[in-house]
């Protein structure tokens, strides 16, 4: 057998070889990790793409016309069933198998069988009109006049198969996002070039032409490279494949799909949204986009992480994936479990209910009895003066007061009687109901600026009149607010500005003071989780501020005032249609004292000379 040497055979040997390699991995896989649809359809792909590049080199390198006519034959056994091949893996790689029946299966290759053997047969030259030998420029071509049993079976119906494949993977990939762009777009390189080179062939656009020789197979081989990149660099056969995606894509769940070297291989929109990161994951190490490293135990864990809209909890629940008995690859799922961890923080105060009554009774009835006896001993100089003018008088108004300090000091006595007796009182459960802002707001406005006349507390601009998630302690919580920026301002007329600010979602509530600012203990306790026995030193008033905000489902937040104070926001979320917000969760909160004697609880502190700031009681 003579041979013929051209650089047009080289392109096409490898089209050969890496069709082997491909099928040959399909094949191996099959072996390990048993049968499936879609390796079986990959691996009869890639063997009918060896058979068809390999008898083109062939036909190619050989000058014997009989060699030639032969590989003729054959090669269009293989680019006969390629077409179909092809639809077929695209059907089975998208997971569409409920439209892989028996008769679509077998329907598919009725043309190309059809085709062969017209092909072979040649009945009135429907398939070959007629043969030849050429010399293009050296090289020894056989060329064959196609009849119309040719161009009908062959030619347009690979062309119908190729625009059916393109149809299933395009949708399928707009559908699920650009996770699988990248796969979607050497799929389609795998399907255009082989039918873009017969185009260009039928036109006769250089170097494509009729009497040369046939480059349609040396396209091929880029449309194996582009399926040797897609089945190696994105694993392809190895993790689940783009239908996969399809519940992923609109689950409010993060989803990472890893490779078995723990690069992230695919990922949900979800994914950068409760990372607020943005994407793309694809080719990344794990390790590299999750907050801190995953490991391959199912058990879920919690992590916090800060983004842009606050902080944010995580639960990260890793999964293998198998095949059959091999690990392939994990799945990584992330669940946005705030409103859960708010709701249990929630549940965990309800267990210091008990603790909380007890201090906030001693904290509001001391307060109340220091007062009280811190006026007695203001006027005991006065009472005096009264011995020597009008000792009638004085010894009347002496026994008065005696009873007043005798009844104040029982009262404080019973307070620990009282909050013990608390401790046994069933708590109920407070829902978070809507509540007017503004009437409530402005009620705390006019009761501290009466109680606290040297002080100028005012509203900056008109309060909103929305609606927010609430109870009737909203009013204790804006009092308890207002009195700290007053008790805690050193300049002996304190400015204390409020601002409310609504959105869609959020109403802003933000109280200002020019006093010294809140230090950063305080602050801390005021926006953590710090446990009720850590607020000895700074005082109970604080815990039951974050309390109630907590009860909401609200969010407090400090900042510093300019030139100098403090700004405390209370974030509520705005009551819509009468539905509870997503994050806000019904939560215990104490069934105290009413908001007049919360209130109170700091605002006695700046008249009784013996108070000092955040009371340690």
């Amino acid at each position: 057998m003579a041979w013929q040497h051209t650089v047009y055979a080289y392109p096409i040997l490898f089209a050969t070889a890496l069709s082997f390699v491909l099928g040959a991995y399909a094949v191996a896989r099959i072996r390990r990790r048993g049968r499936s649809t879609t390796l079986l359809a990959f691996a009869a792909m890639t063997g009918a793409i060896a058979i068809w590049t390999g008898f083109s080199a062939l036909k190619l390198l050989s000058t014997d016309p009989t060699v030639q006519f032969q590989s003729y034959l054959l090669l269009h056994v293989g680019s006969a069933a390629v077409g179909p091949l092809l639809l077929l893996f695209a059907l089975a790689y998208t997971d569409r198998s409920h439209w892989l029946t028996p008769s679509l299966s077998v329907g598919v290759f009725v043309v190309p069988v059809a085709f062969v053997a017209l092909l072979i047969t040649n009945p009135h030259d429907v398939a070959i009109i007629d043969t030849r030998v050429v010399d293009a420029d050296g090289l020894v071509v056989w060329r064959a006049d196609r009849g119309p049993a040719h161009v009908a079976l062959s030619f347009v119906y690979a062309a119908l198969m190729a625009a059916l494949t393109l149809a299933v993977v395009l949708y399928e990939s707009v559908r699920t996002g650009r996770t699988y762009y990248p796969q979607a777009a050497l799929l389609t390189v795998a399907v255009v070039a082989p039918i873009g080179a017969s185009f260009l062939t039928v036109a006769g656009v250089p170097p494509f032409g009729r009497e040369g020789a046939n480059l349609v197979p040396a396209a091929a081989g880029l449309s194996v490279a582009a399926l040797g990149v897609a089945t190696f660099r994105y694993r392809l056969l190895d993790l689940p494949p783009l239908a996969y995606t399809t519940a992923m894509r609109n689950s409010p769940d993060g989803v990472l799909v890893l490779d078995s070297n723990g690069r992230v291989v695919h990922s949900n929109e979800s994914v950068g949204q409760l990372l607020g990161v943005s994407p793309p994951f694809t080719g990344r190490p794990a390790d590299a986009v999750l907050p801190e490293p995953c490991d391959e135990t199912a058990d879920g864990r919690t992590v916090e992480i800060a983004t842009s809209e606050g902080d944010r909890f995580l639960e990260l629940r890793s999964q293998p994936l198998r095949s059959q008995e091999t690990t392939v690859g994990r799945v990584i799922v992330l669940r946005d479990v705030t409103a859960q961890k708010r709701y249990e923080r929630s549940l965990e105060l309800r267990n210091e209910q008990g603790e909380l009554l007890n201090q906030l009774v001693r904290h509001d009835i001391r307060n109340e009895m220091g007062l009280v006896l811190g006026l007695l001993r203001r006027v005991e100089p006065e009472l005096e003066r009264l011995r020597e003018d009008t000792p009638e008088v004085h010894d009347r108004l002496a026994e008065h007061t005696d009873r007043i300090r005798s009844n104040c000091e029982h009262v404080v006595d019973l307070t620990e009687t009282v909050g013990e007796l608390l401790q046994t009182i069933d708590q109920r459960e407070r829902e978070p109901r809507p509540v007017e802002v503004a009437p409530v707001l402005e009620e705390q406005l006019e009761g501290v600026a009466a109680a606290f006349e040297d002080a100028r507390i005012e509203a900056e601009s008109e309060i909103p009149d929305a609606t927010v998630y609430a109870d009737e302690m909203l009013s204790s919580l804006f009092y308890n607010l207002l009195t700290n920026a007053v008790v805690h301002n050193d300049d002996p007329q304190p400015e204390v500005t409020v601002t409310a600010v609504e959105s869609d979602d959020w109403i802003d509530v933000s109280i200002a003071d020019d006093g010294p600012g809140l230090p950063e203990g305080p602050k801390d306790l005021l926006t953590g989780e710090t446990p009720l026995s850590e607020y000895e030193g700074a005082g109970y008033g604080l815990y039951i501020v974050r309390s109630l905000a907590e009860g909401y489902g609200a969010e407090l937040s400090v900042a510093h005032n300019r030139p100098t104070g403090s700004i405390v926001t209370i974030r509520l979320a705005r009551a819509v249609d009468d539905r509870e917000p997503e994050g806000v969760q019904a939560v215990a909160v104490a069934d105290a004292a009413p908001s007049d004697g919360a209130g109170t609880m700091m605002g006695s502190e700046r008249l009784s000379d013996e108070a000092n700031g955040w009371s340690n009681d």
